[in-house]
């Protein structure tokens, strides 16, 4: 890996092109400067394309927000990456093909001075070679196993083995990863052993992943070749919409529905389909109809869309496509005054969603103006089944767009004017990367915020909440640690950070509400009288015989830096560092206090485990549990030639979450 020393030029002739193009959809120049300064991160911390192969592996992570921007700094990084000498850039993304598409199209609208080549444009070996002897060129490949191995092959048999090569895997936690990495089997699933001897081929590569959802790539083993050396922060640029909007504290933006509700939905839960569109569900489309509408005022030539996900079941798809369809029906024919009371009460419902919506939109259009353009608008409306048995795409080519579907609608789907989003993804351990992958709703979307709205149960609402406090305690910790090794993970309960498939489940620690953490053995050596004799002065004032004192996260972490275990006992638990990140996620989510319980004269003689603790005296009932606490005892010499130590012991408040790391 580069040691940043080398000048990176930033205004060659292929970046000034895609900044040029970049410019037409971004008019902040403070968005723009963002992104080339994180590009610039990534290329200066890539190998040297002109010097030797690297000692160690080079690769690291772009760590961004969901729609906040990734795919502008990949280009970007490309860019740049082939006017500083990079002969081959290699993309790996989705292999769904509205994404992988979406990906080829964005890079080659904008690299109009690299030949960018397709997933079957290395098929034809004699036409692959010419591309190779006439780099640079960037090659886009869906993460398909025959299609990786295709392209494998087809650099094999060129002899392209001297490339200057940069693999940007996007999406670099799905599919990349050894799915089989928590079964007792040593062959590594297909496309991992595929993008490892893509990696192994180039002496002269750096690996670049890229997600918004990085929780399975650092709970990889610490020695793995997944888990990123370095992260560079990508932050999202004026008008950008997330996590802090809709899930913050007194959220205008959300509107709950029943949990039965979205039970009713899945086909497989009912004896008997129910044809009568349920009340959360009608609600959100009156809204989505109002909003949209008062929009459609304002700019005629534009559309609008609506996102129903609650299933993964093909099935449930179709009998929802079909409830809506039936509703639209009725609409058109209560809109016709076939009955005064069914049209009352129509005019009542699209009258509360209209006074909903005007709490955030103060300059909504009058509600009779609204009311008359959506008539028009009505018998237009565009609904699309998207899902693995339906060949629709994402466009909005009608006023207003209603798509129902499963996992297309995930992960790196941008679904343009967005405003309300129908969600019900309810399993009972969910994984809080696949579900904050689900968020759609995020993006540059602050001009339409004031119609924008999300329906989805309470349960859900805590879900996404949790994470979203998740998210913030993980870049908080990567912006004090940006080139750390053992970031640490924390979640809430119910939820599961990943994946099990894609873990190790022997190098995974955690640490768990309420649990306790101490060392093995403490190191008794004469280096170590220094660090004795500092927290003997430390904590002189603190007596033994008082039951606690309040003290705060930082003093407890000085402590903790000066009591070194015995290397001879080993470590998995108490690894200081990975100890001190856990204090500080709590300090920044719960605060910064903390209690400390002294004792003195202690004694200790053979080792105990990281969880058995060292309370015989009955000192963890005088402590109170809802803050962290550090127990510190002086022990005695064991022999004459023994050195007196401290032995710390931690003890992590009451709640409900865990803290999880990779420790091996």
């Amino acid at each position: 890996m580069s040691n940043g020393s080398r000048e990176i030029i930033v205004d060659g002739i292929n970046t000034i092109e895609v900044l040029n193009i970049l410019k037409e959809e971004i008019k902040d120049e403070t968005s723009i400067q963002s992104i080339v300064d994180k590009a610039k991160q990534i290329i200066e911390r890539s190998i040297d394309p002109n010097g030797d192969p690297p000692s160690t592996p080079s690769d690291g992570l772009l760590y961004g927000l969901i729609q906040s921007g990734k795919t502008s700094i990949i280009t970007i990084a490309t860019a740049i990456a082939v006017d500083n000498g990079f002969q081959c850039v290699i993309v790996l993304t989705s292999d769904i093909d509205l994404l992988y598409n979406q990906t080829l199209e964005r890079l080659r609208k904008a690299l109009r001075g690299v030949n960018v080549l397709g997933k079957n444009d290395f098929r034809d070996i004699a036409r692959f070679t010419r591309h190779v002897r006439n780099p640079p060129f960037v090659v886009v490949c869906s993460k398909n196993g025959n299609k990786l191995n295709s392209l494998l092959n087809s650099f094999q048999s060129t002899s392209a083995i001297n490339l200057a090569t940069l693999v940007i895997d996007d999406e670099a936690d799905q599919a990349s990863l050894n799915t089989n990495e928590n079964r007792n089997i040593n062959n590594l699933s297909r496309i991992n052993n595929t993008i490892n001897g893509l990696r192994n081929y180039f002496p002269l590569n750096t690996y670049l992943q890229v997600t918004a959802t990085p929780q399975s790539l650092f709970l990889q083993r610490p020695d793995g070749r997944y888990r990123p050396a370095y992260t560079v922060l990508s932050e999202p640029g004026k008008g950008y919409i997330g996590g802090d909007i809709f899930f913050g504290e007194n959220s205008q933006y959300i509107i709950q529905v029943p949990l039965n509700e979205i039970n009713s939905l899945v086909t497989t839960n009912q004896p008997t389909n129910n044809d009568r569109i349920p009340d959360g569900l009608r609600r959100a489309l009156l809204t989505f109809f109002v909003g949209a509408t008062s929009k459609l005022l304002d700019k005629p030539t534009e559309n609008y869309a609506f996102l129903c996900h609650v299933s993964l079941n093909n099935r449930d798809h179709q009998y929802i496509l079909n409830m809506i369809d039936r509703y639209k029906e009725e609409l058109i024919r209560v809109l016709n005054y076939n009955s005064k009371s069914s049209y009352d009460n129509l005019i009542d419902l699209l009258k509360s969603a209209y006074t909903n919506l005007s709490s955030t939109d103060p300059n909504l259009h009058p509600f009779d103006t609204i009311l008359g353009k959506f008539k028009f608008y009505l018998r237009g409306t565009s609904i699309k089944l998207i899902n693995a048995t339906s060949n629709e795409e994402i466009n909005l080519d009608s006023a207003y767009n209603i798509f129902v579907g499963g996992n297309k609608l995930g992960r790196g789907v941008t679904i343009r004017n967005l405003l309300v989003s129908y969600y019900g993804r309810n399993p009972q351990r969910p994984n809080a990367d696949t579900v904050l992958q689900h968020a759609r709703m995020y993006g540059y979307r602050s001009n339409n915020l004031g119609v924008t709205r999300i329906f989805l149960p309470q349960r859900l609402e805590n879900h996404f909440r949790l994470i979203h406090e998740m998210e913030n305690s993980l870049r908080n910790l990567i912006i004090r640690h940006p080139m750390g090794h053992f970031e640490g993970l924390y979640i809430s309960n119910p939820l599961q950070a990943t994946r099990k498939n894609v873990l190790d489940p022997n190098s995974i620690g955690l640490y768990v509400a309420g649990s306790y953490c101490n060392p093995i053995y403490p190191l008794r050596t004469k280096e170590i009288i220094k660090n004795t004799q500092w927290l003997d002065e430390t904590l002189k004032a603190f007596e033994d015989d008082e039951a606690y004192y309040n003290t705060d996260i930082d003093f407890v972490i000085s402590l903790i830096k000066k009591c070194d275990h015995d290397p001879e006992q080993g470590a998995d638990l108490w690894n200081k560092k990975n100890i001190i990140i856990a204090l500080e996620k709590i300090k920044d989510i719960f605060g910064n206090s903390a209690y400390l319980k002294v004792r003195r004269g202690r004694n200790l003689n053979a080792p105990r485990n990281e969880t058995q603790g060292f309370l015989s005296g009955g000192e963890a009932n005088d402590v109170p549990k809802d803050l962290p606490t550090i127990f510190m005892y002086r022990l005695n010499r064991r022999y004459s030639e023994d050195i007196e130590v401290w032995w710390p012991l931690i003890r992590f408040q009451e709640g409900n979450y865990v803290f999880a790391f990779s420790f091996r």
